[in-house]
């Protein structure tokens, strides 16, 4: 659910994902839907394509560098909002 949940947040679809991880469309949709795991290699470039660590990948523990993810993303929207705000 993470691996769906963190390409959704990207903006990309199920074909993009698999055609940059070089894997079929068949083998993503099954990593992503837990009914088949990733090699070592695989997992790696996923979490440096999500920009997340493994533990949080693997395991969903969010660790210090995962907050600091967050919240850059928070204030980035934040601005954004205030943005909107204005132009209204």
């Amino acid at each position: 659910m993470r691996i769906s949940k963190l390409r959704l947040e990207c903006g990309k679809t199920q074909q993009q994902m698999a055609d940059k991880l070089n894997i079929s469309l068949d083998h993503y949709r099954a990593l992503e839907n837990g009914r088949r795991g990733g090699s070592l290699d695989l997992l790696i470039e996923l979490a440096i394509t999500f920009d997340i660590s493994l533990d949080y990948l693997i395991l969903g523990r969010v660790k210090y560098s995962d907050t600091e993810r967050i919240q850059r993303e928070l204030e980035n929207i934040m601005g954004q909002i205030g943005q909107l705000k204005a132009s209204l």
